[in-house]
C-alpha cells in the first residue's frame, strides 16, 4: 500500500506542476490561472462565491487573484442582477486576447489528451478518482 499511495501521491503532485508550469508562462500565480480558466470555460459571467466552492479555493485566495486581474484589466466585477452583495466576475476584451493566448491552449491540450481515451475510459477514469477523493475527504475530515 505504501508504493501506491506514494505513487498517487507524485502523479498528484506532477498534475499540479504541469498546471503551475502554465500559470507561470503566463506570467500568473495559480490561482489567478484557475479564475481565468474557469471564466474561459463558463458561458455566462461567474460567481465569486460559486469558484471558490467549486475550486476549492479560499475566498481570500481569489480575492488577492481577482484584485490582481481586475488591476491587469484582464477581469471586471459587477453586483449580480438583482444583488447588491453577490458580485459576478466577468473577462474583459484584453482578459479575452489574453485567454486566447494563454488558457484555451491549455484546454485544448487537455480536450486532446481525454479524446486519447474511449469515453467508457474517460467515465471509469473520473469514477474512480471522484470515489478516491470523497472517501479520502470522509476520512480526513
Amino acid at each position: 500500500m505504501k508504493k501506491e499511495l506514494s505513487k498517487w501521491n507524485r502523479l498528484t503532485k506532477k498534475q499540479d506542476e504541469i498546471y503551475h508550469r502554465c500559470a507561470k508562462r503566463a506570467g500568473l500565480a495559480d490561482a489567478q490561472f484557475w479564475v481565468l480558466y474557469a471564466l474561459c470555460e463558463a458561458d455566462k459571467p461567474l460567481c465569486q462565491n460559486s469558484f471558490c466552492e467549486n475550486w476549492c479555493y479560499s475566498k481570500q485566495t481569489v480575492c488577492t487573484a481577482v484584485a490582481s486581474l481586475e488591476k491587469a484589466g484582464l477581469v471586471q466585477l459587477a453586483f449580480a442582477e438583482g444583488s447588491r452583495k453577490q458580485k459576478d466576475l466577468y473577462l474583459t476584451e484584453k482578459g479575452e486576447e489574453f485567454c486566447n493566448q494563454h488558457v484555451r491552449s491549455v484546454q485544448e491540450a487537455e480536450e486532446k489528451v481525454l479524446e486519447a481515451l474511449s469515453q467508457e475510459e474517460r467515465e471509469k477514469f473520473f469514477g474512480l478518482l471522484e470515489h478516491l477523493l470523497n472517501h479520502l475527504d470522509q476520512e480526513l475530515a
